[in-house]
């Protein structure tokens, strides 16, 4: 991603920008996916909740803050790669993950966008991919980003690519904050395999187009680092209490 080249965020508020952020979601109509691709990804994400409830258990919070249709942008940390897992799991609609290209290799590949992923460049999203990101929110679906850009080494977040300010201006939809815990101790990049435990997961209220408009590309940024800063501290609060903390 690459930085706006104007200096301040202006957010569309023409009345097509707003049917778009009511559009449909894949899963609630035709949209861009089949009845079949959608049963697959239900099938996925009932085989993945089993599995991490078998394996320590995970609890989501806020999914009252998750629009129940129209296009949003998700953001959330990044500490592992067990996050996208807990994504999908935790929102009962059909999400569209960003992901680089180098996961795109078979089998890997053809799994991961089955269930919705789409490739972006690891250096950035690209041209390719901005549109296919807008084309999806267009659809009126949920598409995930991690704005770090990749996993963090200490479980910590980093900070964010300054491109998302960009993003988010285009798009003129809702963003909706996630912060996640308990995945970098289960899976963290250093480690090869994952181990059991409990996960976390948190999301906040979507900040509106409206709450943007105006802001500078630097402090859109910074807002979201501070939301999703937010989610992470109540999904780590919430996972002491899990272990008795």
């Amino acid at each position: 991603m690459t930085e706006a080249a104007s200096s301040r965020i202006v957010v569309p508020a023409s009345d097509a920008a707003r049917r778009r952020s009511a559009a449909k979601a894949p899963g609630e109509g035709p949209g861009d996916r089949s009845r079949l691709a959608i049963l697959w990804y239900s099938v996925v994400r009932g085989v993945l909740a089993t599995v991490f409830g078998s394996l320590g258990g995970w609890r989501a919070t806020g999914r009252r803050n998750v629009p129940p249709k129209g296009a949003a942008l998700l953001v959330a940390n990044h500490a592992s790669y067990l996050d996208v897992l807990l994504l999908g799991i935790s929102v009962h609609r059909p999400l569209n993950f960003v992901a680089r290209s180098t996961l795109f290799f078979p089998p890997l590949g053809w799994l991961i966008h089955s269930v919705g992923a789409f490739p972006i460049q690891r250096e950035g999203m690209g041209a390719s991919g901005m549109k296919e990101t807008l084309r999806r929110l267009r659809a009126g679906g949920i598409v995930v980003l991690f704005p770090e850009g990749t996993r963090c080494c200490d479980g910590e977040l980093g900070p964010l690519k300054p491109g998302i300010a960009a993003l988010v201006a285009r798009a003129g939809v809702p963003v909706l904050p996630a912060g996640i815990a308990g995945t970098f101790d289960a899976w963290p990049r250093s480690q090869l395999f994952p181990l059991p435990g409990r996960l976390r997961i948190h999301f906040g209220p979507p900040l509106t187009p409206e709450q943007i408009a105006g802001m500078e590309p630097q402090a859109v940024t910074a807002l979201l680092g501070q939301k999703i800063g937010e989610c992470i501290s109540v999904a780590r609060d919430g996972l002491r209490r899990d272990r008795g903390g």
